[in-house]
């Protein structure tokens, strides 16, 4: 499946959300709702543009998502105030791995991870997109190594050395929205909303 990369241009606003598949078992007669958690949960993430130039820069974004619309799309997470001085040497400690724990290698050492700093364990060349989760900030060892809560779960059993890309995190999957196609005018395309779910 190919996998096309939409440029990151005059994007207005971004909206990342999670796609959930765990779930609650009800407590009937008065019993707890339990939760249920299940692998899979994943994220998705909204994008919508201010008014696009007629320029090479808007007409490769709006031809990158064409060309997404029966494959996959890449694009960069963007959040304000995330942090950006992870160094790009960091991967898996360690093959066969699951759950909400990640061990990873290759950090800095005394170096803290931040909730909610977004990153992608990169597997087999796909991008799965995690946060760093938790109230604490787990610091890197000496030898650079340090166990990471993260959110969702991972989707994949690890192999040693995959690489960890805290420096530009992006999303991967499948594109909705490009149906609506694009209005343009004589020098402008009108406001442009698309969304990126990952595929798994």
């Amino acid at each position: 499946m190919s996998i096309v990369d939409v440029p990151y241009y005059r994007v207005k606003n971004l909206t990342l959300r999670p796609v959930l598949f765990s779930g609650e078992q009800g407590g009937d007669l008065g019993n707890p709702v339990l939760p249920l958690p299940r692998l899979g949960d994943r994220f998705a993430l909204d994008v919508t543009t201010d008014r696009l130039r007629n320029d090479p820069a808007g007409r490769q974004l709006m031809a990158a998502l064409f060309e997404a619309s029966n494959g996959s799309a890449r694009f960069p997470v963007r959040l304000p105030n995330q942090a950006r001085a992870y160094p790009s040497s960091i991967a898996v400690d360690g093959a066969g791995q699951a759950g909400m724990t990640i061990a990873i290698k290759g950090s800095v050492p005394g170096l803290f991870f931040r909730r909610g700093d977004l990153f992608n364990l990169i597997h087999g060349g796909r991008r799965y997109l995690h946060m760093v989760a938790g109230p604490g900030s787990p610091a890197t060892s000496a030898d650079g190594k340090v166990i990471v809560p993260i959110w969702p779960m991972l989707r994949v059993l690890t192999n040693d050395g995959d690489r960890i890309d805290f420096v530009a995190p992006q999303i991967e999957g499948q594109l909705k929205g490009i149906d609506r196609g694009a209005a343009f005018a004589r020098n402008r395309t009108d406001p442009y909303s698309f969304s990126i779910t990952e595929r798994e």
